[in-house]
């Protein structure tokens, strides 16, 4: 259970309201972190202000998802690299290229200079080198770019940490824990697994289902080990087969 109320249209006062309500406009739903950031109006004006402000830079829609990816990883935010996993596959990037950009690596030279200076910046908390700026910038890395970096290193450590005090229940399908401190992968409960198209589970009568409700799942090495009873075997799918899951 989240830690923060989740705020929903009935709970939501007038600004909070206007606040989810731009979040369905751009987003089409409004996914638990942002229902929990509502709880502060001002926390999640200021956060999709510097989202949108971001947007509107130098870096493509394909790096800014890297960095979040990459930030995820480094903070150990389970919700926000499920989240950005998704929307990387959606975008086309390859399971592999997700799995190398959470090394902060890129087969694009541009990107993989960007994805380095933006490791060094979180690890060094900002205090970089004079060595990691020059070799960004010989390996084409602008000024503009720079800064930007750290804008992105900015935003998404907001919502990592965010997710770490509220802890929502995550609605976006799972992936395999991130690499932060104490993100062992362990069993939790969850109240709905759903799985994608052609893929099944059996259910507490033997029942091949693609919902199974009020079930124990763990995540390790890419896979869902999903529990519908205390007496039942281990079911095992693999990450991306899960359309979504929804924690207690």
């Amino acid at each position: 259970m989240s830690r923060l109320p989740l705020i929903s249209p009935d709970s939501a006062d007038a600004e909070q309201a206007d606040l989810l309500g731009e979040v369905q406009r751009r987003l089409g739903r409004v996914p638990n972190l942002y229902a929990a950031m509502a709880n502060s109006p001002a926390t999640l004006r200021g956060y999709l202000d510097l989202r949108d402000a971001l947007t509107e830079g130098k870096l493509s829609a394909r790096v800014r998802e890297q960095l979040a990816l990459l930030v995820a990883g480094e903070n150990g935010c389970d919700y926000c690299t499920a989240a950005h996993t998704m929307r990387a596959g959606r975008m086309g990037i390859t399971e592999q290229a997700i799995a190398d950009t959470l090394a902060a690596r890129a087969d694009d030279p541009h990107a993989d200079a960007i994805l380095h200076v933006a490791r060094d910046i979180l690890r060094s908390r900002g205090r970089i080198d004079d060595a990691v700026l020059a070799s960004a910038r010989s390996r084409g890395v602008s000024d503009a770019e720079l800064g930007e970096i750290v804008g992105h290193v900015a935003l998404n450590v907001l919502s990592n940490y965010f997710n770490h005090v509220a802890e929502p229940e995550l609605d976006f399908p799972p992936v395999a824990p991130a690499k932060g401190a104490g993100m062992e992968a362990k069993w939790r409960p969850a109240s709905k697994v759903v799985l994608a198209e052609g893929y099944s589970l059996l259910d507490r009568e033997g029942r091949t289902a693609r919902t199974v409700d009020d079930v124990s799942i763990a995540i390790e090495g890419g896979f869902l080990h999903v529990k519908v009873s205390d007496s039942a075997d281990v079911q095992v799918v693999s990450a991306p087969a899960v359309a979504l899951a929804t924690y207690r």
